[in-house]
């Protein structure tokens, strides 16, 4: 009984899942003053939670000593972890099923696994001038004994037509686009449903914030939706508020 009454009670706190490029994340790195933002956000009480299509080792490198999650929904809703890096929840995919897609659109699209890897985030092509935490690999079959929960073909002039066309011949996994990348999980999977799982544990008033398509299931389940003045018109329009940066999303978060 006490548990329910508790259920039923107003959150004290908030947190934020934040998506990572275009929204925290840019070419010129982190804006400092959503840094602070967030920094304040978490020291009043409330949480924040990245909430990207990235694995772990595709943000923790380029955030160290800047922010630190109280939660990550990564692999666009494949894996969710604690902010000590446990596993809150996963859905894996088959390694025939990505090594199929990958070796499908290797002609046109850059591929990337992803794993829980603190270290690497991995990709079959990799500029000279890379940072260090990006890897290349020589072949697919390089990952067949890893747990593999979702995988990246990033940069295709063909982005929603593949993205289509993984989503109509491959019933058991479901595609996103992000731009000109499709990001692939394991059907059932989306950012919204990562969201979800982790309200399982979590009694916090939700928010979420992002640019793109692959955003719109986070939208659909948080109580405040944020997306920004430069984000496509349809998705603006699906959401709750439109702001210029994620700073600007917290204090009207603070405000309510």
């Amino acid at each position: 009984m006490l548990v329910f009454i508790l259920k039923q009670m107003k959150p004290m706190s908030k947190i934020l899942f934040s998506d990572f490029d275009g929204t925290l994340f840019f070419k010129e790195g982190f804006h400092q003053e959503d840094i602070e933002a967030i920094q304040t956000f978490q020291e009043a009480g409330n949480k924040f939670a990245l909430c990207t299509g990235r694995p772990l080792g595709g943000v923790l490198a380029l955030m160290e000593g800047k922010i630190k999650p109280d939660y990550y929904v990564l692999c666009t809703g494949g894996l969710v972890l604690d902010k000590d890096y446990h596993v809150v929840y996963g859905q894996e995919i088959p390694f025939y099923l990505v090594k199929e897609v990958c070796q499908k659109y290797e002609n046109e699209t850059i591929t990337g696994p992803h794993c829980l890897d603190k270290d690497y985030l991995y990709f079959a092509h990799v500029p000279s001038d890379a940072p260090s935490y990006i890897k290349q690999f020589d072949s697919i079959d390089e990952f067949k004994d890893r747990k593999i929960y979702s995988f990246s073909l990033i940069e295709s002039k063909r982005a929603k037509e593949i993205t289509d066309e993984i989503n109509k011949y491959y019933p058991s996994l479901h595609a996103f686009q992000n731009v000109n990348a499709i990001d692939v999980v394991k059907k059932g999977c989306s950012k919204g449903q990562g969201i979800l799982k982790l309200e399982e544990l979590i009694n916090d008033e939700t928010a979420g914030i992002g640019d793109s398509y692959n955003d719109l299931e986070m939208f659909k389940v948080v109580e405040h939706s944020f997306t920004f003045k430069t984000s496509p018109k349809d998705i603006q329009q699906q959401t709750s508020f439109v702001v210029s940066s994620v700073k600007e999303a917290i204090e009207i978060l603070k405000e309510d």
